[in-house]
Formats: C-alpha cells, structure tokens, sequence
C-alpha cells in the first residue's frame, strides 16, 4: 500500500472511531446536543433521556411542542416547577423555580424557612447563587433585647417564632453586625435588586442565576483524560475512561 494511501485510511479510520464518541470513550453520549431555544449544550449538561451522559439533566430538549425546558437538579430529582431561561458557555444556568415564587408570595416567612434547596457539594460538582443577600433568621426569644446597627431593617413574621434581618447596604462589610449575628441562621437566597427597603419582596427572587463548578478531580478526569466523572457506592469520586485500542497489525 502506498504511504499516501496508508495516511489516508489512518485518519479516516481514526475520525470514524472518534465521531462514534464524545471524548470519554461512551459511544452512547453525544459530545453536543442541541434544546430548543437554549441552544447547543455540552456537559455537565445532558438530555434527561441520557441521564449518564452528564450530571444535570434537562428535560423536553426533544420535543418542538413543548418550548419550556425543565431541569432536574438532584438525580432522581422532580425538575417540574424549575424552568430553564439559558445556559451560558461558562455553566451559568438562568432558572425560575415556579413553585418556590408561588410560596414567596404567598407566604414570605414560611418561604424563607430554610436556606433555597440546592444540591449539596459532591466530589463532581457544586452550584452556587449567584448575586445573592445574606439574611437572619433570629428566634423571638433571643432577639427581644437585640440592637442592630442602624442600616438594618427587620422584617417581622408574626406567624412563626423567629424575624428575619439584613442588611441595606449594597456591600454589607461590618464586622460588629456579623458577629451580633453569629449565633442565628443564616439564609442566602438570590436578589434581584439592593435591599435598601423594607419590602422584601421587591428584592428577593425566585428567578436566580445558579454557577455550575466542576471539582478539581471531575475536570481533569473529563476535559484532559477523556473519562467520565462518576461516584462508587460509597460516594467517592472516580473517573472511568474509555479506552480506545486500535491494532494495526492487519495492515500490509
């Protein structure tokens, strides 16, 4: 065989065998994928048809008839109320979680309760707010003889044994107001304008933009090993890479 045409069958056999991945060495996963209106996607990002080719799975990629895309942010997560608005190329997610909106209007302190349910940081992934407040939950008993500093405000609720406190500046930085805090829970939810108001609700927002961060391990193991970032029964990391063997032997 001449060296022109044994180069020229190398490299299409070679573009063959790759295109049949996506660079973890899963025939099954698609390198891309394009979801309606949001665009192309790549991981960490998957089709909730293919649950293992990524770690945050959205729902309705497929279907014309239905221009709302979900996602799921647990696996095995429900996904219903938590509409995609865009994904950015640095793993940026643009959400509106409908059912959290419905009980911030309907019921502010009940709402706030707890910090917003994200999924917790695993040796994959973690996910942050973006452009978040910082507020105290501080229980009756405890803040009746309390004094914060004057910038501030308290919101009352009068239904459940604690009040809520944050801060009016835009950059919040004094360190006696922490420490008055350090003792009460702390709830980051995201805002959507400056908290110098005492209408909670003209600043909280159930639309949020989440960061998506790949840990040390999962990015190495995808972006510079070609593997796939998995977690074994006892929920540690592992990276498991497809390896591709080509024997050359047969050729003359």
């Amino acid at each position: 065989m001449a060296p022109v045409d044994l180069f020229c069958f190398l490299f299409c056999f070679l573009v063959l065998i790759l295109s049949a991945g996506y660079g973890n060495g899963h025939q099954d996963c698609p390198h891309s994928f394009t979801c309606g209106n949001l665009g192309t996607l790549h991981y960490p990002f998957t089709k909730a048809e293919l649950p293992d080719c990524g770690l945050l799975a959205i729902r309705d990629c497929d279907d014309p008839l239905q221009p709302t895309k979900t996602i799921q942010l647990e696996k095995n997560g429900n996904s219903s109320s938590i509409v995609v608005n865009g994904i950015t190329q640095q793993g940026e997610i643009s959400i509106l979680d409908e059912d959290f909106h419905k009980r911030l209007q309907q019921n502010t302190c009940g709402a706030l309760k707890n910090n917003y349910s994200l999924p917790s940081p695993s040796s994959l992934y973690s996910i942050h707010i973006e452009y978040n407040v910082t507020l105290f939950k501080c229980k009756h008993s405890l803040n009746m003889n309390m004094k914060p500093p004057a910038h501030y405000f308290k919101y009352q609720c009068h239904d459940y044994d604690y009040d809520i406190y944050y801060d009016s500046l835009p950059s919040p930085n004094n360190k006696e107001a922490h420490s008055l805090f350090s003792s009460y829970s702390v709830i980051q939810i995201s805002s959507k304008d400056l908290t110098d108001t005492s209408n909670i609700l003209s600043f909280l927002s159930a639309e949020m933009t989440l960061e998506v961060v790949l840990s040390n391990d999962c990015y190495e193991c995808y972006n510079l090993r070609g593997g796939q970032c998995l977690l074994d029964s006892n929920q540690k990391f592992y990276c498991e890479k497809g390896t591709l063997y080509i024997n050359f032997s047969f050729i003359p």
